[in-house]
Formats: structure tokens, C-alpha cells, sequence
């Protein structure tokens, strides 16, 4: 039996065996899905299956498997941004450069395996010209090369990729299913999976981050902290933090993002508070600071804070000046009532 050993996925795999079967896998999927879904561990599980020596691929146990597994197959390619060579950051978006090197390796075929993977990370965040490169390699796709491309944002693809793949939706876990895996094969603590459980919305990979690395909660920590400061605050502190919220974004855009859903999160929570459903809140451990907090605004201020900060995601997303952008938000955000500074 094939050993796909991934949770919640099991609308996609009984496709996927048949197609490797019948030889009728498409030569390009989307994998598409939240951030810390799953899609890097799918990718990986399609990448053994079209290796795999064995009928019932994938076997997860074959030479081809284990060294997928580990990383070290040079039949499988993981394309990310990558780091900028003379600052040492890492950089915003998967350059021409890359894309180029991926055309060249794609044109000689697998080495050794039967069929050469590409794993793009983040496709979205591909420069125009290396987007246009690829689609021009989706157009003519070699033979024995299948491209997985993995994308939490698609609607930021060129419409034109998106074409030319076929869509795997990769989807978040119930909140049963993940508390069921934290708790049996993970002996996590209840008050630990209850809390994960709610914040990772179903991330499976998210939660099990969060539960060997405290800097996951701690940064998470750190933007409520943020938020709270701002909102108790004055224009200098608010100021500050847009700063500090843009810098972020020139650094790593996914982090910056996460912030902003944090708060975003957490407003969200407050109006649930106002509307008398603290159960149905996400941040349990922030339960005490919104109980505080939720008769100091009114209900339409705020509905227009969660408004202002998806307008600000989206404004980041077309390349507004991230401080200009969030120097709006902060004036948008409204003094607490019984505040004082």
C-alpha cells in the first residue's frame, strides 16, 4: 500500500495514484493552500511517488524514497528565494538567475530517477522576468520533468501559470483532527493543543513549529505586544511601530504579513467579545486584554480597524510605499476610550 503519511489530504492522493498509474500525471501542479498547510510535505510525497521502485509508490522504504526524504536526491529541486550574495539576506523574490538555472537542468532530464522535480516555494514571488521565463517552460515542458509549484497567495500568479497546472487545493485540518494528532502523536499538553489548535487555523505544520520552537509564539507574542502598545498609546508610539512593521516588510514580507494578521486576528476577537461570543475566540491567551479592551471601542470602530487592515494588506501587495501605507493605518486605528497620554 502506498505510504503518503500525510493528515487531511486524502481528497487529492486516490488521484494521484491513479494518474502515476495510468502514466497521465500532468507535466505541472499548483499546490495551493495557506502558509505551513502542507504543501512542502505533498510536494515531497508527489516527488517519491513519480520516483518510487516499488507498484505502490509511494513506498516511502526504497533508496529513491529515503533520499527524498532526506533531501539529498538530485532528481529533486527546491526552488526558494535565495540569499543575496553580497548582503547575506535573504531576497524578496526568486530571481531570473534561478529560473534560468532551472531551464538548464530541466533541458538534460533526470539523472538517475525516473522523472526530474522541481519544487518552486513561494512561486508567487517570482520576479516578472523569471515568471515569464517559466511560463515559457510550461508552454514546452520537457519530457520526464514535472514542475510543483507551491503558492499561498495564487491569486498573485500570472493567470497564464495558472493555466497551465493543474490545482491542488491543500487544505487546513478540522479543529478535531489537529487536536486528535497534537495530543496522540505528538503528547502534547491539553491547554497546549487547545491554544494551538485555535491559532494555527488548521496548519498542521504551524502548530508543530510552534510547539518545539518557543521564538514562534515568542514573535507572536511580540506583535501583540506591539498592537497593545499602539493602542494604549500615543502618535509616537503608534509612529514607532510603523516603522519598526515596515522595516519588517523590506526584510521578509511573509513576516511582516504575519504580523499585520495578528492584529487583524485579534480585532476580530475583540468583536466577538462585544458580541458576547468569547468562545468562538482564536487568541485564548489573550482572552484577559480583550475582556479589558472591548467596552473602550464602539462596534463600528472596530469593524473599520478590521476594514483598514485588509485595505493595508492589499495596498502592501501592490507595492504602495510600506511606511506610507502603514502610517495610515496608524491614523486610522482609534484612541481607546478612557486613554490617556
Amino acid at each position: 500500500m502506498a505510504q503518503w503519511n500525510i493528515q487531511g489530504q486524502e481528497h487529492l492522493t486516490p488521484a494521484l495514484e491513479r494518474s502515476i498509474r495510468q502514466g497521465k500525471l500532468a507535466h505541472a501542479y499548483l499546490l495551493a493552500g495557506p502558509p505551513n498547510v502542507g504543501k512542502g510535505t505533498l510536494a515531497l510525497r508527489i516527488a517519491q511517488a513519480v520516483n518510487c521502485r516499488e507498484d505502490d509508490a509511494p513506498c516511502g522504504e526504497c533508496d529513491q524514497c529515503r533520499r527524498i526524504e532526506r533531501g539529498v536526491h538530485p532528481d529533486v529541486q527546491v526552488i526558494a528565494p535565495a540569499q543575496d550574495a553580497r548582503s547575506g539576506r535573504a531576497r524578496v523574490e526568486i530571481g531570473i538567475d534561478q529560473v534560468r538555472d532551472l531551464q538548464h537542468a530541466a533541458s538534460l532530464g533526470p539523472y538517475e530517477g525516473k522523472c526530474l522535480v522541481f519544487i518552486i516555494d513561494g512561486v508567487e514571488r517570482m520576479s516578472i522576468e523569471a515568471s515569464n521565463a517559466l511560463l515559457k517552460t510550461l508552454e514546452e515542458p520537457p519530457s520526464r520533468v514535472l514542475f510543483l509549484l507551491l503558492a499561498s497567495h495564487e491569486d498573485d500568479l500570472l493567470p497564464t501559470i495558472r493555466s497551465r497546472c493543474q490545482r491542488l487545493e491543500v487544505r487546513p485540518l478540522s479543529e478535531e483532527k489537529l487536536a486528535t494528532i497534537l495530543t496522540q502523536e505528538h503528547g502534547l499538553p491539553e491547554e497546549d493543543v487547545r491554544l494551538l489548535t485555535r491559532l494555527s487555523a488548521g496548519r498542521l505544520g504551524w502548530a508543530l513549529a510552534a510547539a518545539k520552537d518557543p521564538k514562534v509564539l515568542g514573535a507572536r507574542q511580540h506583535a501583540l505586544d506591539m498592537l497593545l502598545d499602539l493602542i494604549d498609546g500615543g502618535l509616537e508610539q503608534r509612529f514607532k511601530h510603523s516603522q519598526e512593521v515596515a522595516t519588517q516588510f523590506s526584510r521578509n514580507r511573509a513576516t511582516a504579513r504575519e504580523t499585520l494578521g495578528i492584529w487583524l486576528g485579534w480585532w476580530r476577537d475583540l468583536m466577538l467579545m462585544k458580541e458576547g461570543a468569547p468562545e468562538l475566540v482564536v487568541n485564548l491567551d489573550a482572552r484577559e486584554g480583550l475582556e479589558e479592551r472591548k467596552d473602550r471601542f464602539s462596534k463600528e470602530q472596530v469593524t473599520d480597524v478590521v476594514r483598514e487592515l485588509v485595505a493595508t494588506l492589499e495596498r502592501l501587495e501592490e507595492n504602495a510605499s510600506p511606511r506610507l501605507a502603514l502610517d495610515v493605518l496608524m491614523l486610522a486605528i482609534p484612541r481607546a476610550a478612557g486613554v490617556t497620554t
